[in-house]
């Protein structure tokens, strides 16, 4: 697990959520035990789980990618006492990992932990904890040093405080200390890498008290003094990263309807005993939603904002930024759904380097008897950077069988899962995509080069598949056929290029119907998908026609037209293994070739003997008047880039390549529409903020360059169709006005120059109601935002920039 600093001092109840679920079968087995606290004096609960996983991309690299599996195992058990007075838990865990082909991976993590509550008085009471792990740093940590096997750590910390009510006002305060010890890291060649400059202790002390009370919540204001201080006076590059500072922020906890939670806004502020490092002040965000939509559904909304420490020579440490959601849902008393997304943004703070980190999974868990369980997980991680070779992303499945001493519910034969009768399908569809090729190789002596390219084309293809039903729950497998038309070339001293063809899937499908039959759904599965690859240099020329195979993750809905007849939308990523392409090829100076495509489709579908299904009433959508809300998404960004590469071989050669990378993107929106009948005609405004990019990085000389999207605003009109009184499909078209920013380094010149362009942006979507006033949206755009140049002295780069952009997002109709 990634090292990284949590502020747990004064939010008692925070730790003790933390505490008590050190894995999702503690959870699980607890949330029953817990029923039964107030007449137990001793508990205890125990569990454990045995897992299979595979991950396509063990050291989380662009290019190089290496796979395996990984056996998990993790026992833990809790000891527990209550007494009128006095609560007391102590608890041991540990996850052993065994890889089957890489064996340095292999890790044994422990944790033991114990805390406490004692009631003082009536309105007071006294709280502590203590915990103690041995732990390994994952391979997705900033700091990650590339050695030969994992950093380990020990991470010991302990906290105590007092907290109660003071004029009916919730108040706490406390304290909390935490130890780090890294071990030093092997690489290769036998050297070792320092890492007792980062040893560090960390001593937060501070205080929480509630300042008005509401008529379903608290008002409360909190301060945290924060010391960080390094064991060594310097790291291995002279930075002295010891720091102190403080975080004060306003908030609010309370309930209103089905949503019940906590917000907090303040600020930060961070200063360190290195000169060079210029104090942090930031804004401090953060939320705990959750939300009920129905007794079998939990959701839950997550942001933090924290200020981590790194070891990037430079930087005083990163601001991580994280904002995501959480969905359980019950769909029967043995069978239950679980899903995650998402997204951190760490900005390094003192040099140029933002990193946006993807996360979203999905799972299902069965019950064979209330103690054993099944699950089948699937999940997806993805990193992109403004910093040359290091993205990456990993798919990873699972397979868990887990133990809880427990029981997780009383056994009730109608309260178990049901199979509906399943159904085959057909379908075809079209669509509009992208491919992305991260290049990597030696250039000169001792050189090397790291590059994206890319271009966007068309996609169509036919599927069919077979789904069954569990209640709200739709599991299927569909195989699909693809014929793309996507290529991208680089024509300068050595010529090469990708073209794709055909693909072959399959994956699995799982889903959820609204009351109004709509489904929503995500995909996993595996594609291959032929590439046509040529090099050229020095007058030799290498070509190759193979079949690559990956990963592929949808996300996407179908809604109802007629009888057996449905339409769909869905954005697929597919990531393939990567190859070695050369003139010669097979020799030192291949480059490698990491593919990656996107799509958005539009599509079709048949369902074969159609019968038809009683259901009940539902409530028209109502899809006229003023509405708002949020949305993030998913960018693809192309960049046609011509410019002069004088050298003494080609004096006079104009580079033309094109460049690409991808992004992710957050936006809020409002507008006003209009129903007329069927048809649907509206106008909406909309902020966006975006991390898509791409760059290409030659080292230890030449170019080091990038484009990258900032953030945009746009003008929409939408114009729709209103299908079954409760589904909007619609077309969308106007301009977008965005803020780009290019870096351009060369021969000691360094250009960073930011530009406005602005394009027309077109589209298609769909919406559809969650709730009474909770619509759910997809859609697909395209925008054209036209060329700017950048002049770094000895010459002028053009770039032609385009941009496929998929977002999900919801409307609140006032």
């Amino acid at each position: 697990m990634q090292v990284s600093k949590y502020s747990v001092t004064l939010i008692y109840s925070a730790l003790v959520n933390v505490a008590l679920a050190p894995s999702l079968a503690a959870q699980t087995s607890s949330a029953t035990a817990s029923q039964n606290a107030e007449s137990s004096v001793f508990e205890v609960e125990a569990g454990i789980t045995l897992s299979q996983e595979f991950t396509d991309n063990v050291f989380l690299t662009a290019n190089g990618k290496r796979s395996d599996f990984v056996t998990v195992v993790a026992p833990w058990i809790d000891l527990s006492m209550q007494s009128d007075d006095l609560r007391l838990r102590f608890g041991v865990l540990a996850e052993i990992g065994r890889f089957a082909d890489n064996s340095s991976e292999n890790y044994d993590d422990y944790t033991i932990d114990a805390e406490l509550r004692y009631r003082l008085g009536d309105g007071l009471f006294a709280f502590g904890g203590l915990e103690y792990k041995w732990d390994h740093e994952n391979r997705n940590s900033p700091d990650d040093v590339n050695g030969v096997a994992p950093t380990e750590f020990r991470d010991a910390s302990g906290y105590f405080g007092v907290g109660g009510t003071l004029n009916g006002n919730a108040f706490r305060f406390g304290a909390n200390v935490r130890k780090l010890d890294f071990d030093d890291t092997a690489v290769a060649g036998g050297a070792s890498i320092n890492n007792d400059d980062r040893d560090r202790t960390e001593t937060e002390i501070g205080g929480r008290i509630g300042i008005a009370k509401t008529a379903n919540g608290e008002v409360f204001v909190q301060g945290i003094y924060d010391r960080r201080k390094y064991d060594a006076a310097t790291d291995d590059f002279g930075f002295a990263r010891s720091s102190d500072g403080i975080q004060a922020s306003i908030g609010y906890t309370g309930k209103i309807g089905n949503l019940t939670g906590e917000l907090t806004f303040g600020a930060l502020s961070q200063g360190y005993d290195d000169a060079r490092f210029d104090r942090v002040t930031a804004l401090d965000v953060g939320a705990n939603l959750i939300w009920r939509p129905g007794p079998d559904t939990r959701v839950t909304g997550v942001i933090d904002r924290t200020l981590e420490e790194t070891t990037t020579s430079g930087a005083s440490g990163y601001l991580a930024t994280s904002a995501g959601v959480r969905v359980r849902h019950r769909i029967a008393q043995d069978l239950s759904l679980a899903g995650y997304f998402f997204l951190t943004e760490n900005d390094y703070q003192g040099i140029n380097r933002t990193d946006v980190l993807a996360e979203t999974g999905i799972g299902l868990r069965y019950h064979f008897n209330p103690k054993i369980y099944m699950d089948t997980n699937y999940a997806f991680e993805k990193r992109l950077s403004d910093v040359a070779g290091a993205d990456y992303d990993e798919h990873r499945i699972e397979f868990m069988l887990g133990y809880d001493f427990q029981p997780a519910f009383t056994a009730e034969p109608a309260a178990r899962a049901k199979f509906s009768p399943g159904d085959f399908y057909v379908g075809t569809q079209l669509g509009h995509g992208f491919l992305q090729t991260k290049v990597d190789g030696p250039r000169g002596a001792g050189g090397n080069l790291t590059a994206d390219f890319g271009d966007h084309g068309s996609v169509a293809g036919i599927f069919g598949g077979y789904r069954t039903s569990f209640g709200n729950l739709v599991l299927g497998a569909e195989a699909n056929i693809d014929f793309a038309n996507m290529d991208w070339s680089h024509d300068a001293d050595r010529d090469f290029s990708v073209k794709t063809g055909n693909s072959l899937g399959l994956s699995a499908i799982v889903g959820v119907r609204t009351a109004a039959r709509n489904l929503v759904y995500g995909r996993f599965g595996a594609v291959a998908t032929e590439f046509d690859s040529r090099y050229a240099r020095g007058g030799t020329v290498v070509t190759t026609e193979d079949y690559k195979t990956g990963f592929l993750l949808g996300l996407g809905a179908e809604v109802p037209l007629a009888r057996g007849l449905s339409g769909r939308i869905e954005y697929q990523i597919r990531s393939y293994s990567d190859y070695q392409l050369g003139a010669p090829l097979g020799g030192p100076n291949d480059d490698n070739f990491a593919n990656l495509q996107g799509a958005a489709l539009f599509g079709l579908i048949y369902q074969i003997g159609a019968r038809d299904e009683v259901v009940e009433p539902v409530k028209p959508t109502v899809f006229s008047g003023f509405y708002a809300g949020g949305m993030l998404g998913h960018s693809a960004l192309q960049s046609d880039n011509t410019g002069p590469r004088p050298t003494a071989a080609a004096p006079v050669f104009t580079l033309d390549a094109t460049r690409a990378g991808q992004g992710f993107s957050g936006a809020v929106f409002a507008g006003y529409g209009q129903q007329f009948g069927d048809w649907y005609l509206g106008a909406e405004a909309e902020l966006e903020l975006s991390s898509a990019g791409w760059n290409i990085e030659r080292n230890p000389t030449g170019r080091i360059y990038s484009v990258g999207k900032q953030h945009a605003l746009n003008a929409m009109l939408r114009v729709g169709y209103v299908v079954n009184d409760s589904v909007l499909l619609y077309g969308r078209a106007g301009y977008s006005v965005g803020r780009f920013e290019t870096d351009y380094t060369y021969a000691g010149t360094t250009v960073r120059q930011s530009d406005t362009l602005s394009g027309l942006r077109i589209g298609a979507g769909v919406e559809f109601a969650l709730s009474e006033k909770v619509n759910l949206r997809m859609d697909y755009t395209y925008t054209d935002y036209g060329s700017h140049q950048v002049n770094y002295g000895s010459g002028i780069d053009s770039f032609d920039t385009s941009e496929n952009h998929f977002q999900v997002g919801l409307a609140y109709r006032f």
